[in-house]
């Protein structure tokens, strides 16, 4: 018990002994935490937003014709895909007004983005140097997203409206010379002009045609070969006026979606990025607090180690 209270008074002693070399490389180690924490490391902020993604399309229902043009762009993993394109980071910068400060590879390395498991929710974070840069940048790349994603559904949708723009067209043209070939030969025929088609194609005409070919007979003197002729030309014309039609239809359609859609109804900024009020990095008093107790620790070593030092010195001298 004795010898137990003596190794603890000359450890005590020793730690006493010591107090000004551990006082030293404690304040050595607080200076140290300072200069990096407010001199040498840059303080980085971070800028959070949290995005709903959902194309509204219910699994299992029968998509709608338009749905193909949104249906697999709007989701969370084909969202959390674009957020960290370099085209659309680098159009985020344009938007902040940034360029020449960030590229879109620094920028891009800074974004931290993950899907909420179970949900369609997103969670973007992204660091900066600058406060107020960390929100412009994270508000334009979002705006850029949207734009992006509307950008794709609206050149898809074009395409098809040209593509039925065409068809329409042609459909037209075709229309017109057959219902102009049907009037010559029922003119030539001497058919009465109840039976004589009188059309104008127009984007809402309607061609119903229906010929008789028993009171063809009765009320003018035509064969059975002029009879088939006619009646082949008016369902020709009953085809292209069905294909025109359907073409128009689906035209209209397309106009009405590119007026109708609305990409903010898709998209929800749940919670949209603000201005950081403090830095993430670095934390001055968490490093100062670290560096207090290395400093203790570093110091508390460096004094039994030159306690010992000095005992195995002296004992040295004895032996020789």
């Amino acid at each position: 018990m004795m010898d137990e209270t003596i190794s603890l008074r000359e450890l005590i002693e020793t730690i006493w002994k010591g107090k000004w070399i551990i006082a030293a490389t404690t304040i050595v180690a607080l200076l140290f935490s300072m200069l990096a924490s407010f001199v040498w490391i840059k303080p980085t902020y971070s800028a959070n937003a949290t995005i709903s993604v959902n194309n509204g399309i219910v699994p299992g229902k029968q998509l709608d014709e338009t749905d193909s043009y949104f249906n697999e762009i709007i989701t969370p993993s084909a969202y959390m895909e674009r957020v960290q394109s370099i085209a659309v980071i680098e159009e985020g910068i344009k938007k902040a007004h940034l360029q020449g400060k960030y590229s879109p590879e620094q920028v891009k390395g800074n974004l931290n983005i993950e899907n909420v498991p179970n949900t369609n929710l997103i969670r973007i974070t992204l660091k900066a140097a600058n406060p107020s840069d960390t929100k412009k940048l994270l508000d334009g790349i979002l705006s850029a997203v949207k734009q992006s994603i509307w950008q794709d559904i609206q050149t898809g949708v074009e395409k098809d409206l040209h593509h039925f723009t065409k068809l329409k067209e042609k459909e037209r043209v075709q229309l017109q010379q057959t219902i102009k070939l049907y009037r010559q030969q029922a003119v030539a025929l001497k058919l009465p002009p109840s039976l004589l088609l009188d059309a104008v194609v127009s984007y809402n005409n309607q061609y119903i045609i229906t010929l008789d070919s028993d009171r063809l007979r009765d009320i003018s003197a035509l064969s059975e070969k002029e009879v088939i002729a006619l009646n082949e030309l008016s369902n020709q014309i009953k085809s292209l006026a069905d294909r025109y039609r359907q073409y128009v239809n689906k035209e209209q359609q397309l106009r009405d979606f590119l007026q109708s859609f609305s990409i903010e109804n898709k998209i929800l900024v749940i919670s949209a990025p603000v201005v950081p009020q403090a830095p993430d990095s670095p934390k001055p008093l968490l490093n100062m607090g670290i560096a207090f107790v290395v400093g203790i620790m570093v110091g508390t070593g460096l004094v039994f180690f030159w306690r010992y030092w000095k005992e195995t010195g002296q004992e040295r001298k004895l032996e020789s």
